[in-house]
Protein backbone atom coordinates (compact mmCIF):
# COMPACT_ATOMS: atom_id res chain seq x y z
CA UNK A 1 0.00 0.00 0.00
CA UNK A 2 2.78 2.39 0.93
CA UNK A 3 4.54 1.77 -2.40
CA UNK A 4 1.33 2.26 -4.40
CA UNK A 5 0.56 5.57 -2.72
CA UNK A 6 4.19 6.62 -3.05
CA UNK A 7 4.39 6.07 -6.79
CA UNK A 8 0.91 7.56 -7.27
CA UNK A 9 2.04 10.69 -5.41
CA UNK A 10 5.18 10.95 -7.52
CA UNK A 11 3.15 10.66 -10.72
CA UNK A 12 0.66 13.23 -9.41
CA UNK A 13 3.48 15.66 -8.62
CA UNK A 14 5.01 15.34 -12.09
CA UNK A 15 1.60 15.72 -13.74
CA UNK A 16 0.91 18.80 -11.65
CA UNK A 17 4.17 20.36 -12.89
CA UNK A 18 3.05 19.86 -16.50
CA UNK A 19 -0.37 21.37 -15.79
CA UNK A 20 1.21 24.34 -14.03
CA UNK A 21 3.38 25.02 -17.07
CA UNK A 22 0.26 24.91 -19.24
CA UNK A 23 -1.62 27.31 -16.95
CA UNK A 24 1.28 29.76 -16.91
CA UNK A 25 1.31 29.75 -20.72
CA UNK A 26 -2.43 30.47 -20.82
CA UNK A 27 -2.01 33.35 -18.36
CA UNK A 28 0.76 35.07 -20.30
CA UNK A 29 -1.03 38.49 -20.51
CA UNK A 30 -1.79 38.54 -16.77
CA UNK A 31 0.59 39.59 -14.00
CA UNK A 32 -0.69 36.65 -11.93
CA UNK A 33 1.43 34.38 -14.13
CA UNK A 34 4.24 35.24 -11.69
CA UNK A 35 2.37 33.22 -9.06
CA UNK A 36 2.50 30.23 -11.36
CA UNK A 37 6.25 30.57 -11.72
CA UNK A 38 6.38 30.10 -7.96
CA UNK A 39 3.88 27.26 -8.30
CA UNK A 40 6.23 25.39 -10.63
CA UNK A 41 9.09 25.78 -8.14
CA UNK A 42 6.78 24.60 -5.32
CA UNK A 43 5.66 21.55 -7.29
CA UNK A 44 9.29 20.62 -7.93
CA UNK A 45 9.82 20.74 -4.16
CA UNK A 46 6.73 18.54 -3.77
CA UNK A 47 8.18 16.13 -6.32
CA UNK A 48 11.43 15.99 -4.35
CA UNK A 49 9.47 15.07 -1.24
CA UNK A 50 7.55 12.39 -3.17
CA UNK A 51 10.85 10.86 -4.33
CA UNK A 52 12.51 10.71 -0.92
CA UNK A 53 9.28 9.30 0.58
CA UNK A 54 9.39 6.22 -1.64
CA UNK A 55 10.19 3.02 0.30
CA UNK A 56 12.79 2.08 -2.30
CA UNK A 57 14.79 5.24 -1.59
CA UNK A 58 15.06 4.47 2.13
CA UNK A 59 15.67 8.11 3.04
CA UNK A 60 16.02 9.02 6.69
CA UNK A 61 13.23 10.56 8.69
CA UNK A 62 15.06 13.88 8.85
CA UNK A 63 15.22 14.23 5.07
CA UNK A 64 11.61 13.13 4.55
CA UNK A 65 10.23 15.45 7.22
CA UNK A 66 12.28 18.43 6.06
CA UNK A 67 11.32 18.06 2.39
CA UNK A 68 7.66 17.83 3.45
CA UNK A 69 7.97 21.04 5.48
CA UNK A 70 9.87 22.76 2.66
CA UNK A 71 7.24 21.71 0.11
CA UNK A 72 4.43 22.99 2.35
CA UNK A 73 6.24 26.31 2.70
CA UNK A 74 6.88 26.63 -1.01
CA UNK A 75 3.25 25.80 -1.86
CA UNK A 76 2.28 28.96 0.02
CA UNK A 77 4.31 31.16 -2.32
CA UNK A 78 1.84 31.19 -5.26
CA UNK A 79 -0.98 32.28 -2.95
CA UNK A 80 1.19 34.93 -1.28
CA UNK A 81 2.29 36.28 -4.67
CA UNK A 82 -1.28 37.00 -5.85
CA UNK A 83 -1.92 40.09 -3.64
CA UNK A 84 1.22 41.74 -5.03
CA UNK A 85 0.71 40.71 -8.66
CA UNK A 86 0.18 44.15 -10.15
CA UNK A 87 2.14 46.80 -11.97
CA UNK A 88 4.23 48.44 -10.67
CA UNK A 89 5.63 46.63 -7.67
CA UNK A 90 5.45 42.94 -8.44
CA UNK A 91 9.24 42.60 -8.72
CA UNK A 92 9.72 44.13 -5.27
CA UNK A 93 6.97 41.89 -3.89
CA UNK A 94 9.03 38.82 -4.73
CA UNK A 95 12.11 40.11 -2.92
CA UNK A 96 10.55 41.81 0.09
CA UNK A 97 7.53 39.60 0.82
CA UNK A 98 7.67 36.14 -0.76
CA UNK A 99 11.34 35.26 -0.28
CA UNK A 100 11.51 36.56 3.34
CA UNK A 101 8.37 34.53 4.11
CA UNK A 102 10.04 31.35 2.86
CA UNK A 103 13.16 32.10 4.87
CA UNK A 104 11.31 32.82 8.10
CA UNK A 105 9.15 29.71 7.85
CA UNK A 106 12.23 27.53 7.21
CA UNK A 107 14.12 28.70 10.29
CA UNK A 108 12.43 26.34 12.82
CA UNK A 109 13.07 23.27 10.65
CA UNK A 110 16.66 24.22 9.85
CA UNK A 111 17.46 24.91 13.51
CA UNK A 112 16.15 21.45 14.47
CA UNK A 113 18.12 19.73 11.76
CA UNK A 114 21.24 21.56 12.88
CA UNK A 115 20.57 20.69 16.50
CA UNK A 116 20.12 16.94 16.00
CA UNK A 117 22.68 16.74 13.18
CA UNK A 118 20.04 15.28 10.85
CA UNK A 119 19.71 12.10 12.92
CA UNK A 120 15.94 12.32 13.55
CA UNK A 121 12.80 13.69 11.95
CA UNK A 122 11.98 17.31 12.67
CA UNK A 123 9.08 18.12 14.96
CA UNK A 124 8.15 21.71 14.26
CA UNK A 125 6.52 23.52 17.16
CA UNK A 126 2.85 24.45 17.20
CA UNK A 127 3.54 28.21 16.78
CA UNK A 128 5.55 27.51 13.62
CA UNK A 129 2.76 25.36 12.21
CA UNK A 130 0.23 28.04 13.12
CA UNK A 131 2.33 30.51 11.14
CA UNK A 132 1.78 28.46 7.99
CA UNK A 133 -1.90 27.93 8.81
CA UNK A 134 -2.53 31.66 9.29
CA UNK A 135 -0.81 32.55 6.02
CA UNK A 136 -2.72 29.78 4.27
CA UNK A 137 -6.11 30.87 5.60
CA UNK A 138 -5.52 34.52 4.72
CA UNK A 139 -4.24 33.87 1.20
CA UNK A 140 -6.48 30.98 0.16
CA UNK A 141 -9.48 32.63 1.82
CA UNK A 142 -9.26 35.51 -0.67
CA UNK A 143 -10.23 33.09 -3.46
CA UNK A 144 -13.35 31.82 -1.71
CA UNK A 145 -16.55 33.10 -3.28
CA UNK A 146 -14.97 33.12 -6.74
CA UNK A 147 -14.69 30.52 -9.50
CA UNK A 148 -11.44 29.41 -7.84
CA UNK A 149 -13.16 28.39 -4.58
CA UNK A 150 -12.75 24.66 -5.23
CA UNK A 151 -9.09 25.18 -6.09
CA UNK A 152 -8.50 27.11 -2.85
CA UNK A 153 -10.21 24.52 -0.62
CA UNK A 154 -8.56 21.43 -2.12
CA UNK A 155 -5.15 23.13 -2.44
CA UNK A 156 -5.25 24.21 1.20
CA UNK A 157 -6.19 20.65 2.18
CA UNK A 158 -3.15 19.33 0.30
CA UNK A 159 -0.85 21.71 2.15
CA UNK A 160 -2.44 20.72 5.44
CA UNK A 161 -1.75 17.05 4.77
CA UNK A 162 1.94 17.81 4.28
CA UNK A 163 2.08 19.22 7.80
CA UNK A 164 1.05 15.89 9.33
CA UNK A 165 4.14 14.48 11.11
CA UNK A 166 5.99 11.66 9.33
CA UNK A 167 7.82 9.86 12.06
CA UNK A 168 8.07 6.49 10.24
CA UNK A 169 7.55 5.20 6.72
CA UNK A 170 4.91 2.72 7.89
CA UNK A 171 2.71 4.91 10.07
CA UNK A 172 -0.81 5.88 9.08
CA UNK A 173 0.11 9.55 9.33
CA UNK A 174 2.87 9.04 6.77
CA UNK A 175 0.41 7.47 4.31
CA UNK A 176 -2.07 10.32 4.77
CA UNK A 177 0.64 12.95 4.40
CA UNK A 178 2.01 11.21 1.32
CA UNK A 179 -1.35 11.61 -0.44
CA UNK A 180 -0.98 15.40 -0.46
CA UNK A 181 0.21 15.54 -4.12
CA UNK A 182 -3.06 13.91 -5.21
CA UNK A 183 -5.02 16.79 -3.66
CA UNK A 184 -2.67 19.37 -5.16
CA UNK A 185 -3.08 17.79 -8.60
CA UNK A 186 -6.88 17.81 -8.31
CA UNK A 187 -6.80 21.47 -7.26
CA UNK A 188 -4.61 22.51 -10.19
CA UNK A 189 -6.76 20.56 -12.64
CA UNK A 190 -9.86 22.38 -11.41
CA UNK A 191 -8.06 25.73 -11.79
CA UNK A 192 -6.98 24.92 -15.33
CA UNK A 193 -10.48 23.77 -16.25
CA UNK A 194 -11.92 27.05 -14.99
CA UNK A 195 -9.42 29.13 -16.99
CA UNK A 196 -10.14 27.18 -20.17
CA UNK A 197 -13.89 27.45 -19.65
CA UNK A 198 -13.63 31.21 -19.24
CA UNK A 199 -11.50 31.40 -22.37
CA UNK A 200 -14.13 29.55 -24.37
CA UNK A 201 -16.89 31.76 -23.01
CA UNK A 202 -14.92 34.87 -23.93
CA UNK A 203 -14.38 33.66 -27.46
CA UNK A 204 -18.08 32.91 -27.89
CA UNK A 205 -19.43 36.13 -26.33
CA UNK A 206 -21.37 38.24 -28.81
CA UNK A 207 -21.79 41.56 -26.96
CA UNK A 208 -19.45 43.94 -25.19
CA UNK A 209 -21.43 43.53 -21.97
CA UNK A 210 -20.92 39.77 -22.01
CA UNK A 211 -17.21 40.09 -22.70
CA UNK A 212 -16.71 42.60 -19.89
CA UNK A 213 -18.63 40.35 -17.52
CA UNK A 214 -16.47 37.35 -18.38
CA UNK A 215 -13.27 39.37 -17.95
CA UNK A 216 -14.24 40.65 -14.49
CA UNK A 217 -15.31 37.13 -13.44
CA UNK A 218 -11.99 35.78 -14.70
CA UNK A 219 -10.15 38.55 -12.86
CA UNK A 220 -12.01 37.67 -9.65
CA UNK A 221 -11.03 34.01 -9.97
CA UNK A 222 -7.38 34.86 -10.64
CA UNK A 223 -6.83 37.60 -8.05
CA UNK A 224 -9.46 36.94 -5.39
CA UNK A 225 -12.59 38.59 -4.11
CA UNK A 226 -10.74 41.42 -2.35
CA UNK A 227 -9.02 42.68 -5.50
CA UNK A 228 -12.24 42.29 -7.50
CA UNK A 229 -14.10 44.42 -4.96
CA UNK A 230 -11.41 47.10 -4.98
CA UNK A 231 -11.44 47.25 -8.77
CA UNK A 232 -15.24 47.56 -8.85
CA UNK A 233 -15.18 50.35 -6.25
CA UNK A 234 -12.44 52.21 -8.14
CA UNK A 235 -14.26 52.04 -11.48
CA UNK A 236 -17.61 53.00 -9.96
CA UNK A 237 -16.01 56.10 -8.45
CA UNK A 238 -15.42 57.31 -12.00
CA UNK A 239 -18.99 56.39 -12.84
CA UNK A 240 -20.43 58.51 -10.06
CA UNK A 241 -18.31 61.47 -11.07
CA UNK A 242 -19.08 61.13 -14.79
CA UNK A 243 -22.78 60.23 -14.34
CA UNK A 244 -22.74 56.83 -16.00
CA UNK A 245 -26.02 54.97 -16.42
CA UNK A 246 -24.31 51.71 -15.35
CA UNK A 247 -22.17 50.43 -12.51
CA UNK A 248 -19.69 47.56 -12.29
CA UNK A 249 -20.55 44.56 -10.12
CA UNK A 250 -18.90 41.17 -9.60
CA UNK A 251 -21.01 39.92 -12.52
CA UNK A 252 -20.29 42.75 -14.94
CA UNK A 253 -21.79 46.13 -15.74
CA UNK A 254 -25.45 46.56 -14.80
CA UNK A 255 -28.09 49.25 -15.05
CA UNK A 256 -29.64 50.40 -11.73
CA UNK A 257 -32.55 48.02 -12.35
CA UNK A 258 -30.14 45.09 -12.79
CA UNK A 259 -30.59 44.68 -16.55
CA UNK A 260 -27.76 44.30 -19.05
CA UNK A 261 -26.63 47.57 -20.70
CA UNK A 262 -26.22 48.10 -24.41
CA UNK A 263 -22.86 48.42 -26.16
CA UNK A 264 -23.48 52.16 -26.58
CA UNK A 265 -23.89 52.65 -22.83
CA UNK A 266 -20.58 50.92 -22.25
CA UNK A 267 -18.46 53.11 -24.52
CA UNK A 268 -17.32 55.46 -21.76
CA UNK A 269 -17.09 52.89 -18.92
CA UNK A 270 -15.09 50.61 -21.19
CA UNK A 271 -12.15 53.02 -21.35
CA UNK A 272 -11.99 53.29 -17.56
CA UNK A 273 -12.32 49.52 -17.22
CA UNK A 274 -9.32 48.99 -19.49
CA UNK A 275 -7.27 51.67 -17.75
CA UNK A 276 -7.84 50.27 -14.25
CA UNK A 277 -7.26 46.62 -15.20
CA UNK A 278 -4.15 47.44 -17.22
CA UNK A 279 -2.22 47.15 -13.95
CA UNK A 280 -3.04 43.45 -13.98
CA UNK A 281 -3.26 42.47 -17.65
CA UNK A 282 -1.77 43.73 -20.91
CA UNK A 283 -3.82 46.60 -22.29
CA UNK A 284 -3.63 45.29 -25.85
CA UNK A 285 -5.11 41.98 -24.74
CA UNK A 286 -7.91 43.77 -22.92
CA UNK A 287 -8.83 45.86 -25.91
CA UNK A 288 -8.72 42.93 -28.32
CA UNK A 289 -10.96 40.85 -26.10
CA UNK A 290 -13.48 43.48 -25.01
CA UNK A 291 -13.84 45.97 -27.87
CA UNK A 292 -14.33 43.73 -30.89
CA UNK A 293 -15.04 40.06 -31.29
CA UNK A 294 -12.05 38.38 -29.59
CA UNK A 295 -9.69 36.27 -31.64
CA UNK A 296 -8.72 32.70 -30.92
CA UNK A 297 -6.28 33.51 -28.11
CA UNK A 298 -5.56 31.93 -24.80
CA UNK A 299 -6.27 33.88 -21.65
Amino acid sequence: MHSIIGFSSLLASLTAVCLALSIRAHLYPWTVRAAWSWMIAALLALTMNAVVSLPLVEAGGALVSWTAWFAATMLLTPLVTIPGARRPGIFAWHWFVVLPLVGVLQLPAISQLYGNQGRSAIEVSAPAVMGIVVVLLMSAGALLGTRSSLFAIVYATGIGLLLIPRTTHTSFSALVSQSAPLFILFAIRSYRRNVLQQTTRLQMASTKSQRLRIVIELFSGLYGISWAHRVCVRINQFGQREKWTVQLTATGFKRPDGTEPSDEELQQPHGTFVWVLSRFVDEDWLRRNTEDMPGQESV
